[in-house]
């Protein structure tokens, strides 16, 4: 795992916190102190089982502005929006991350940043390939452009419900996972392929990909794990019982 120095403070937890917003909370400040979120927008979110909502923390672009924390309705986001807010992205933010939980029903966490590494897969001409072992297992497809209808709106995609769980949408790095805890490995796994893919072709090599059995057997294994998140959510719980990393 790549070691991203770390140049910005944790912002402390505020008082009077659920669990849930507290979880989140940390999370978040895990993500930032690893250098993943930097200055840029970033959006991060947990599924709040059996509730039909999701909890959302988002923050737009500059060092001055702080994020914002609410949860909001999966079926009708922006009925529950402030409208007190400063962030003019804030309702397309929150309707993305719905959709990806309506289309989803195995996603726990969502994470929409701008990293160092994977933001930059973005200028490349083609997708990230599965060329790492913990990529294949974790993320389970290359890394593909998120297809958005002439709205900017996510689309019920091949892409989306492949079970892959790395996406780009422009520059922005989408990952998602089964529970919130595998979250913050995803979004280091994901920086870890990308830059040690970026620097690997930068040097005019070939890089070739995990051998097809290989992909077959992790991505089964994937697939496994996320029908059972599924089984999970449709009972109101978390899951749980799987395997560390």
């Amino acid at each position: 795992m790549i070691q991203i120095s770390n140049k910005l403070k944790v912002k402390p937890k505020t008082k009077n916190q659920t669990p849930d917003e507290m979880e989140l909370h940390d999370l978040w400040n895990r993500l930032e102190s690893k250098g993943l979120f930097q200055n840029q927008s970033a959006s991060l979110s947990f599924l709040i089982p059996g509730t039909g909502t999701f909890l959302l923390m988002v923050k737009g672009e500059g060092k001055k502005n702080k994020p914002i924390l609410q949860s909001y309705s999966i079926k009708n986001p922006n009925t529950m929006l402030d409208e007190n807010h400063q962030l003019e992205t804030l309702p397309s933010i929150i309707r993305f991350h719905a959709d990806l939980y309506s289309f989803r029903p195995d996603v726990g966490a969502i994470v929409r940043f701008i990293p160092p590494w994977s933001s930059k897969l973005n200028f490349l001409d083609h997708p990230l390939p599965l060329v790492f072992d913990e990529q294949c297992r974790q993320l389970g497809a290359s890394v593909n452009q998120l297809p958005l209808d002439a709205n900017g709106n996510l689309k019920q995609s091949s892409i989306l419900l492949s079970g892959a769980n790395g996406f780009l949408v422009s520059e922005e790095v989408v990952i998602t996972s089964v529970t919130r805890e595998k979250a913050i490995y995803n979004c280091e796994l994901i920086e870890k392929c990308a830059k040690a893919y970026l620097l690997a072709i930068s040097t005019g090599g070939n890089v070739r990909q995990i051998p097809w059995f290989v992909r077959f057997i992790a991505k089964s294994r994937l697939l496994k794990d996320e029908k059972k998140a599924i089984e999970f959510y449709k009972r109101g719980e978390r899951p749980t019982g799987f395997k560390a990393y």
